[in-house]
């Protein structure tokens, strides 16, 4: 799945949004009548099992979860559509889950038995160019059904962007939510490091306005805490940043370089300018590693960029592949050359790792070369969680990872077996061993504890969760209990 740009443009699509790991209630019998009760209430559709257009409506990105069950689809077509089919599960007991870009790693947006509130055409997205505290360059405000390119699509006349990941069809709601993680991070944050404010709707259909002065404890929880902890998000408002034009660089480094390219791009990224940023990629097939440096940085600054991270390497690429770009056109390219990716299906999952020592590049390399070994596929993606994502106490949002070099994305793409690249995975969390503090909720995995992806903002979040849905409701991502 090499899109224009490689192994992890149309692959893996980081920043997906977020996913489950508890059961949800059990479910309960719904008359018809109540079904129909709820279709003339609502301006959008409401689908069934059975039905014409329900398999489409609950289909996901990752085909690993076609057959999954949900006891509902209701296409809401308004923020009042959203209120009603909430009030409706509480009165018959049902769970809900939030469906946005469809990215869920553990098919949350789809959970059997749930109401599944689909936000795809809550899609609007404004900008506002009057600045305000800490938004000299204005806001802007995206339905939670937004995606990706379409966010930066609209913000291109503007010169305006927000930080997001590349994959085209991820919602901007629910990146968010999980953090948030893209090649304008090192400048400007995490997505939900921009979160000026938010509509959501609680568990019994009220319509809440949340913002940093008016329910604290519930936009806390909304950056960085998972989809569907608090509520179900209809629109998020963010301070934009300056888009400019970029240089975008694929270095290739010959086989048996990978050890001395991943220390060496640590070591340039702890003295690199913020408004560069670069992550490594590693692909496992016909029985060799292949490594790679995406380099994206101001127009212009390619060149420098190139001899330092070659230099810190102590490696020369055997082929270089550079662009120059607008917004769109930058955007365009990182999501592998198309808006549309389509479908497939991945087993993936994360590390956080606080330093990358040449020790711990030798661990990483040599998971990758047995698996390579083996004859089997594979891959890893290395982002940088340095710059500003690191200016923001750990306990400000309920992401976690504020002083910490890396994240590391493991992953199968279409794999013959699942659950081998599940172990795959999960062999090599425990070869990193203490080297990995946890992971990112946006990467869950469906066994873990949610303390991985939280520390110790994770009682904290419990209790706001404990209070805003005493009755389990929602199918959050993941399962707090």
């Amino acid at each position: 799945m090499r899109g224009a740009l490689g192994t992890g443009a149309a692959l893996v699509c980081s920043g997906a949004p977020l996913l489950p790991v508890g059961t949800a209630p059990a479910e309960p019998q719904v008359p018809q009548q109540d079904w129909a009760a709820l279709r003339k209430e609502v301006q959008g559709r409401v689908l069934l099992p059975g039905e014409a257009d329900y398999a489409a409506a609950k289909r996901l990105f990752d085909t690993r979860f076609d057959a999954a069950l949900p006891a509902a689809v209701v296409q809401a077509a308004t923020t009042d559509d959203v209120q009603a089919a909430l009030a409706f599960a509480a009165a018959n007991g049902l769970a809900t889950t939030a469906r946005g870009g469809g990215h869920s790693y553990t098919g949350a947006s789809a959970a059997d038995g749930t109401v599944v509130v689909d936000l795809r055409k809550l899609d609007d997205i404004r900008y506002d160019p009057a600045p305000g505290p800490d938004a000299p360059t204005g806001h802007v405000t995206v339905g939670a059904g937004a995606t990706t390119f379409a966010v930066q699509d609209r913000l291109t006349p503007f010169a305006q962007t927000v930080p997001l990941g590349t994959c085209p069809t991820v919602g901007v709601a629910g990146s968010a939510l999980g953090g948030g993680i893209g090649v304008e991070s090192r400048a400007y944050g995490l997505t939900c490091d921009r979160l000026s404010a938010a509509t959501l709707v609680r568990t019994d259909g009220r319509l809440v306005d949340i913002s940093a002065t008016h329910e604290p404890d519930l936009f806390w929880a909304l950056r960085g805490g998972g989809g569907g902890q608090v509520g179900i998000v209809t629109s998020l408002t963010f301070r934009t940043c300056p888009a400019t034009a970029k240089d975008i660089v694929r270095l290739t480094f010959p086989s048996g370089s990978a050890a001395r390219v991943l220390t060496g791009w640590a070591e340039w990224l702890r003295t690199a300018d913020r408004s560069a940023w670069a992550k490594a990629e590693f692909a496992v097939r016909d029985g060799d590693v292949t490594t790679d440096v995406l380099l994206v940085c101001p127009a212009g600054t390619g060149a420098a960029n190139i001899t330092a991270i070659t230099a810190s390497a102590s490696a020369t690429p055997v082929s270089v592949d550079s662009h120059t770009l607008g917004q769109r056109d930058a955007a365009l390219l990182l999501a592998g050359g198309t808006t549309d990716p389509g479908h497939t299906a991945f087993v993936a999952g994360s590390d956080v790792l606080i330093d990358l020592t040449p020790e711990i590049a030798d661990a990483i390399v040599e998971i990758l070369t047995a698996r390579a070994r083996s004859g089997a596929t594979g891959g890893l993606l290395v982002d940088p969680l340095n710059g500003a994502v690191g200016d923001i106490p750990f306990d400000y949002t309920v992401f976690p990872w504020r002083d910490h070099i890396a994240l590391l994305q493991w992953f199968v793409s279409e794999p013959a077996d699942p659950a081998e690249a599940a172990r795959w995975i999960a062999a090599a969390h425990e070869r990193l061993g203490a080297h990995s503090v946890g992971g990112y909720v946006n990467y869950l995995e469906p066994t873990d504890s949610p303390r991985r992806y939280f520390k110790d903002n994770l009682d904290r979040l419990r209790r706001i969760r404990a209070g805003t849905d005493p009755g389990n409701r929602l199918h959050s991502s993941p399962a707090l209990w």
